[in-house]
């Protein structure tokens, strides 16, 4: 592989996180609630595959979901298929944040690369789909 390709997926991978942390600490969240509640938008996984999706053990996702629900911003809702399954899902006020947290990424991420040629962008869009 590359060398310069794998440095520079590296960078882009810090450059992500930093975003993420200075959005969550403006917030007062962590840098995985951010990314938590993001995921969250359009899906009620359990947690189980919460994790799976954040890439970490479900042991974190408890205490970040426990943490959450105490704010008030997200919900355990019992699966109606396996009443043994509890999902994930926003509450109002954790919808309205989590669009909140969209629009501030959304912001940084048009500041730090809005001038990335379309064909550039196109090309890492591909990237991402073909690897996701």
């Amino acid at each position: 592989m590359d060398p310069d390709f794998l440095r520079s997926l590296m960078a882009l991978h810090r450059e992500l996180r930093g975003l993420y942390a200075a959005i969550a600490r403006h917030f007062g969240l962590t840098a995985q609630q951010v990314e938590l509640l993001c995921l969250l938008k359009d899906r009620a996984p359990s947690s189980g595959e919460l994790a799976a999706l954040l890439g970490c053990d479900k042991t974190n996702i408890t205490g970040m979901v426990d943490r959450l629900e105490r704010r008030g911003l997200l919900a355990r809702v019992t699966d109606r298929n396996d009443r043994r399954i509890s999902r994930l899902s926003l509450t109002d006020e954790g919808m309205a944040l989590g669009g909140k947290l969209r629009e501030a990424f959304n912001a940084q991420v048009a500041e730090r690369w809005g001038s990335l040629p379309p064909e550039d962008a196109a090309a890492l869009v591909r990237l991402a789909q073909e690897n996701s």
